[in-house]
């Protein structure tokens, strides 16, 4: 059969058809069988599932409408992608593959009582009296265009998925013997007594000669670099480039405002104390004594009851439902109680009551039409953006791309990382840090991308047209400059050496203020510290590294502390103030549930990485990122 087939095809007519045939590939390509064959392979494998491109693009779609119809169309849909709403639409593909096989593998199944359940407590199939209403689910379902069928069988994945996540993270519970010591640790106050030497309160030294200047100049050169400058060509299209016409109606700012009541409501708070009784019968007691008569402090403190202060909260920052039930159902303040919650009995003492407030327009006009011009410009911004990026990859520079698309090219001489000219001074045009970031990782002569800069602030392209390596700054130029950077290193110098005078005399257990008046005739400034935690923010400004240092001393010992300013601090540990779970036990149970919530978290992160090592994930994003291209 070869044979005859090799003979027959020496023929001429064979030879002509398969001319046509090459000649056919050559006029139509082979492009179709590719994007064939490239189609038909899937953008996401997840153990046996496979999803094509479109369909991952679809659902990023749905979920981008959504957005975008939020922000009634200030956001668009490739804005959308470029927020992540693509990358946060694959993940959630790839989630429900693998809980979707694990409940399969598992055998796991909904019976109908709970599906029923499920859907009847689903508001959005809820009349106004709240119960199921059949007409308006069939409603909704059509309106969503889902067949039932297709909708039942979404809710039963949905379910077991949510039932997979609740066996594995739900219920978790942080025990008491790790939470309680983790708790002291970082709850544990400490206070200090400090003697603060500035080196701006030191006296002047007396006047240097130029061989001690010099000296100083050659011992510490790399203080006198001339860093690394940069010249380059930037255009740089920012959203006031933009806006000079941007004039949002009134019925504009009308419907933003009313979009946005949410963030224009100040919640209401109450000022909280509270005391936790050991029995239902003693707090009762304890408000039969109030009714009577007696404070809420001194019935307290008679009954040697640890009273916590809550300071002002609102409703959903209260320790549980309870204590906030109770506390925000008066509009006066006084005591409420007894209040019986998972944490015992309590009284409740309401200090302060400040109602909730709605800003009215007139407050919050200047905000909605800032950020009403704001998301239009950003809407301008991107396609002068795209006509930037098109004329420079087609090979135009950066001045002809910018004058182009309306963008004035900026012109930079000599810049260095920290955006300062060769002077050592700010440029008058500040450059946004990102720019000076690429214009200092991109190499003499090469053009960057067109690049989006954060928080929507604009856009930029540059070119490196000169490059300054860095250098010692000759003496003679900057004899001044090596004047004051000695003048300032002998007063630190000074500071240093009194406070270490001070450390020694506070060690030896001299009093704070004898030791300040003492040593360096006052120049010395004496403070005691508020109660501070090693970790958080401390209730008063605090050198940073001051708590770090004070929580290695015992009690009673001193210590030098540089400041980042250049003072010297003497530090004496005064008081240890240690955390208690069991007086503090709201603080305490808040604590522990959010320790508790990061285990949960833990535990499904590492479920999921299981499940992906186990069934398998491949992500072809190549794939998903061409269907933008069509």
């Amino acid at each position: 059969m070869l044979d005859t087939f090799r003979r027959h095809s020496q023929h001429w007519i064979i030879k002509i058809l398969f001319a046509l045939l090459i000649l056919s590939f050559g006029v139509w390509g082979i492009g179709d069988v590719i994007r064939l064959r490239v189609a038909s392979q899937p953008a996401i494998t997840v153990g046996k599932m496979e999803v094509p491109a479109r369909a991952v693009v679809d659902d990023f779609r749905r979920q981008a409408d959504r957005l975008i119809t939020m922000s009634r169309g200030k956001i668009t849909l490739e804005q959308a992608r470029q927020m992540g709403i693509l990358d946060t639409t694959i993940q959630q593909i790839v989630d429900r593959g693998l809980l979707d096989q694990e409940a399969a593998r598992l055998k796991l199944a909904v019976d109908v009582g709970t599906l029923r359940a499920v859907i009847a407590a689903d508001p959005a199939f809820q009349n106004n009296l709240h119960q199921f209403d059949k007409t308006r689910y069939e409603t909704v379902l059509e309106r969503a265009g889902l067949s039932e069928r297709s909708f039942l069988a979404d809710e039963r994945a949905s379910i077991l998925r949510s039932n997979l996540f609740e066996a594995v993270g739900g219920g978790v519970v942080a025990p008491a013997s790790a939470a309680d010591p983790l708790y002291r640790y970082v709850y544990e106050q400490r206070v200090a007594e400090t003697i603060t030497y500035s080196p701006a309160a030191m006296p002047a030294p007396a006047q240097p000669d130029d061989q001690t200047l010099e000296a100083y100049y050659k011992s510490h050169q790399a203080r006198f670099m001339a860093p690394e400058l940069r010249g380059g060509t930037i255009a740089l299209l920012r959203p006031a480039d933009v806006s000079g016409d941007i004039h949002p109606s009134d019925q504009d700012i009308e419907r933003s405002y009313q979009l946005r009541q949410d963030e224009f409501h100040q919640p209401a708070k109450r000022g909280l104390q509270l005391v936790t009784l050991a029995s239902e019968g003693k707090a009762q007691a304890f408000m039969a004594a109030i009714k009577g008569g007696q404070s809420f402090a001194a019935l307290a403190k008679a009954d040697k009851l640890d009273v916590v202060d809550l300071g002002a909260l609102v409703k959903s920052a209260a320790p549980n439902t309870e204590i906030a039930n109770a506390a925000f159902g008066t509009d006066q303040t006084g005591v409420v109680g007894p209040v019986q919650s998972p944490l015992g009995w309590h009284v409740v003492n309401v200090t302060s009551v400040t109602p909730g407030k709605d800003q009215p327009l007139s407050d919050v006009r200047a905000k909605i039409v800032q950020d009403l011009v704001k998301a239009e410009a950003i809407n301008r911004m991107y396609p002068l953006s795209n006509d930037m990026e098109d004329k420079i990859g087609a090979g135009a520079a950066v001045e002809d791309a910018a004058t182009a698309s309306g963008v004035k090219p900026i012109k930079i001489a000599a810049v260095d990382a920290d955006g300062n000219g060769p002077d050592g001074n700010p440029l008058p045009t500040a450059l946004p840090a990102a720019v000076l970031q690429k214009m200092f990782s991109t190499a003499k002569g090469d053009t960057t991308d067109v690049e989006k800069l954060d928080d929507d602030a604009g856009y930029y392209v540059l070119r490196v047209d000169q490059i300054t390596p860095p250098a010692v700054r000759p003496f003679a130029l900057i004899k001044n400059k090596v004047a004051a950077a000695w003048s300032l290193d002998q007063r630190e110098q000074a500071a240093r050496k009194l406070a270490e005078a001070a450390v020694a005399r506070l060690n030896k257990g001299e009093a704070l203020k004898t030791v300040a008046a003492a040593v360096g005739k006052g120049a010395g400034k004496a403070d005691t510290t508020q109660p501070f935690r090693r970790i958080g923010t401390p209730e008063e400004p605090l050198p940073p590294t001051l708590p770090p240092a004070v929580f290695k001393l015992d009690l009673g010992a001193a210590q030098l502390v540089d400041a980042p300013d250049g003072s010297a601090v003497a530090a004496r540990l005064k008081q240890i103030i240690p955390a208690d779970p069991k007086a503090e036990a709201p603080l305490f149970e808040n604590f522990r549930a959010q320790y508790a919530k990061g285990l949960s978290n833990d535990l499904l992160g590492s479920y999921r990485q299981a499940l992906e090592q186990q069934i398998g994930v491949s992500i072809n994003r190549s794939l998903i990122d061409q269907q933008f291209d069509k």
